[in-house]
Order: C-alpha cells, then structure tokens, then sequence
C-alpha cells in the first residue's frame, strides 16, 4: 500500500516538530469539530459554470448541483465526451458545505453533481400517507397501479439511512449518465467522512461506478463480529415501536448543526459494514485522502485497512498535523481536492 505524506510546507512541518519534541510554548489549537458557512465559500473558476437540477430517488424530488468545465458542450459525441462524478456529504451534511469540491473538479475538466441526500438540505423528505390499507373503501387492488386522491401525507425530514444515501447516489449516477455531453461509461464517485463508506458500497453494488476517491472516510466493519448484528434492549423495543406505530424515539446528533434524528438510526448503522463490501470493487482505483490527526475513528481500522484489502490500484495520502474537520479548509483542501481530481483524470484518461 503507498502512503503519502502530502507537505503543508516548511513552516508547518517544523511547527509539528516543534510540538513533538516539546520546544514550543504555542498552546495547543482547538480541535475544529465541524464546519461554518465560511469554511463552505469559494469562487468559480473562469469559464466553470453550474446549474442546479432535480434528480428522483425512491420518488422523491432530490436536489443536487452540477458544475461544467470551461468549453463543456452538450453535444459532444463519443470519446469527446466528459467523465461525471457525483460527490455526497458525510454524517448530517449537505451540499453546501462540498460544492467548492464540485467547483475544483470542473475547473479540472470534470461534470460534478453535488448532492443532497433525501430529507437533507434542499432534498425532499421522506412521504407517508396518513391511511390504513382497511380505510380505503374499495381497498387495495394491485391491478390498479396509479391511483389519484386526497389524503394527508407526513412528510419526515432529517432521516439518517445509510442504505437509501447509497441509493441516492446511484440514482444520482443514473441522472449524470442522462445529461447530454457526460460521458456514461466514465463516472467516478466521491464521499467524504461518513459517505466514504457510502462511496464503497455504492461501487460494490454498482458496476457503472469506475472510479472513486473520499477523504477523511469512514468504513466501517473491519472489526464486527461475523454474522448479522444482534438487535437487543432499547434498541430492539424501538424497532418493535416503530414497527406498531410509525414512529421511535429521537436523538440529537451532528457536528456544524446539530439535527434530529430517529433512534432507528442507531440500528441502521450497527447494521451497516462497508468494510465488507470492499472485496467487490474489485480492480476498479481507489483513492483515501486521511488527516493525521483523525479524532472521530481510527485511520488504522478504516482507510489502511480498507487499502490493504483491496486489489486495484489504490492510494492513501496522509495530510500531516490536520484533524478531521481542518481537510476542508484552507492548505488541506487544496491537497485533498487536487489529489481527488487527480485521480479521477488519470484514470478517466483527461489530459
């Protein structure tokens, strides 16, 4: 496995060193522990344009962002077509905070599609209809397709599935191969932080997917016990609740902003090992981009595990000094973005 230690320059290098030896009275920075709408801020590049776009997932009407390179035309045929990626935000995040990634891949001849999950951001919620099958007076007839009525329909917002995001991204992969001048048999995908395990199984699942790259990834599995994960006490009384009466108990999590979510979270994520799905990627590149100074999961049982198991070309750089949420800002942006769309160039073939 090659790993990369990517230089902050002089300066920073000799700050750690400093720190590590303990010659230095500089009090210790505070850990960033997420994002501001600051750290979200970028400009286009000249001649990057962007347009934002309806995609459907399960039904629901998703937002999602596309950026253009300079020159881009929609009527190009064949080999002069463009390769698309589509990038997906971590634990409760949304577009806004990765656009200036989509923003960096097409000033390097990339279509970028930055979504937002179902239920966050600017994305629908999940819909359910307010009636029992025994309340409709004909009742259900499954050689009646599409039916039109009035009903009351609850619509849930901020609804973690680790699942249905990977469901958003391939569908979000399926709306990129549609867009006229993309080329359909040259997409990649990009998650950062939680959906870097999404980004795994997503490409486990889905063929169409040949290239990928994430920072900061979280895969986790590597160390579950085999076999499926046992549901017990107030985790499996909540299943049992929801089950009965359309809803759980709640929980507030997230990082810039905190959110509710339901406790069927919890389960969903127990559930979830994207470190098992990593035998079937297969031969198709991966690329991890990590900070040293990791603070929410270990580098050790994620992104090098994950490396050492797959069989394709594969590449972990390490940015020195940076701690989790310090990748999307400032010299570690810069690293982590031109390295993610460096990647894609090469094995999309750009010049």
């Amino acid at each position: 496995m090659l790993r990369l230690l990517a230089v902050l320059g002089l300066a920073c290098l000799a700050a750690l060193a400093s720190a590590q030896d303990g010659s230095s009275a500089t009090p210790a920075k505070p850990v960033k522990n997420g994002l501001d709408p600051p750290d979200w801020a970028y400009r286009l590049a000249e001649g990057v344009t962007k347009r934002e776009v309806t995609f459907f997932s399960d039904d629901v009407a998703c937002y999602a962002v596309l950026f253009f390179p300079k020159n881009y035309s929609s009527s190009a045929q064949g080999s002069s077509k463009t390769p698309g990626v589509v990038l997906g935000q971590g634990w409760t995040g949304t577009h806004n905070s990765i656009e200036k990634y989509g923003a960096r891949f097409a000033e390097r001849g990339l279509v970028a599609m930055v979504i937002d999950y179902r239920g966050w951001g600017a994305s629908n919620g999940f819909s359910t209809l307010n009636r029992t099958p025994q309340s409709q007076p004909s009742g259900n007839d499954d050689a009646v397709r599409f039916t039109r009525g009035g009903a009351e329909v609850t619509v849930k917002r901020t609804r973690l599935l680790p699942l249905k995001q990977v469901e958003d991204v391939r569908n979000a992969v399926s709306y990129l191969q549609g867009e006229p001048g993309v080329d359909p048999d040259r997409i990649g995908v990009w998650g950062s932080s939680f959906a870097g395990g999404n980004s795994i199984v997503a490409a486990a699942l889905d063929a169409r997917i040949k290239v990928i790259a994430m920072q900061v990834p979280a895969i986790s599995g590597k160390n579950a016990a085999p076999g499926p994960f046992q549901m017990r006490g107030a985790m499996l009384e909540d299943a049992i609740k929801r089950a009965r009466t359309g809803q759980g108990g709640e929980f507030t999590t997230g990082f810039s902003t905190p959110r509710k979510v339901d406790l069927e979270t919890n389960q969903m994520v127990a559930e979830y090992r994207p470190f098992r799905y990593l035998k079937d990627v297969g031969e198709r590149p991966v690329l991890f981009v990590v900070a040293q100074n990791e603070q929410l999961f270990k580098n050790a049982d994620n992104a090098y595990a994950a490396a050492e198991v797959l069989t394709g070309p594969k590449q972990v750089i390490e940015v020195p000094g940076i701690t989790h949420f310090e990748m999307y800002i400032n010299e570690a942006f810069e690293i982590s973005s031109n390295a993610a769309a460096a990647w894609f160039t090469e094995h999309f073939g750009l010049k």
